[in-house]
């Protein structure tokens, strides 16, 4: 699927807060993927995501300063439990999910080719919260699979079919339907 790159109304790409999947390079220039859930918007370009200070996805960030954010569709959602997977740094998480990576366009990590979207994010700051830091990013630039473009320029999460995990630590997924407007 062609996807288009966006500049504007990044956070837009993550309605209705689906799972995403951050990549990061370890030290040793291999890709890092880690399944997350826990994130809000911020702002129109900034993203809040809760990552536990021990994971290999945090320490990237503190020492690149660059991630990408990949949202997961219902058939990505055993691939994003296999990032979620404590994988040593001498692997790939993407290998092992079968997913693909391919160049980002302002950040030297790569995005998730299989992903209906991926934000490429600049690290701004954290504030520190127990095991956890909220880490705050800017939103650089946002890739999109035109078909799941919404109207506003943000994603048809319906469509998409992003995935909710509505029983963490358990594998239990949900994607949304039958939405309406409450008037």
């Amino acid at each position: 699927m062609a996807k288009i790159c966006l500049s504007k109304g990044l956070t837009k790409l993550l309605r209705g807060k689906p799972v995403i999947i951050i990549t990061t390079f370890h030290p040793t220039g291999i890709v890092n993927a880690g399944t997350f859930g826990a994130y809000t918007n911020l702002s129109p370009t900034e993203v809040g995501i809760a990552i536990g200070r021990p994971s290999h996805t945090y320490q990237n960030i503190k020492r690149t300063g660059e991630l990408v954010l990949n949202v997961v569709t219902r058939p990505l959602a055993l691939a994003a439990e296999v990032c979620a997977e404590e994988i040593p740094p001498t692997e790939s998480e993407l290998d092992k999910a079968g997913l693909h990576s391919e160049p980002s366009r302002k950040v030297k990590v790569p995005l998730i080719k299989e992903c209906v979207v991926n934000i490429e994010c600049q690290f701004l700051k954290e504030l520190e919260i127990g095991y956890h830091s909220l880490v705050v990013v800017k939103c650089l630039a946002g890739h999109i699979e035109e078909e799941f473009l919404a109207e506003d320029g943000g994603l048809d999460v319906v469509k998409a079919e992003g995935v909710v995990n509505i029983a963490y630590p358990r594998p239990l997924y949900a994607v949304l339907a039958q939405p309406f407007l409450a008037k």
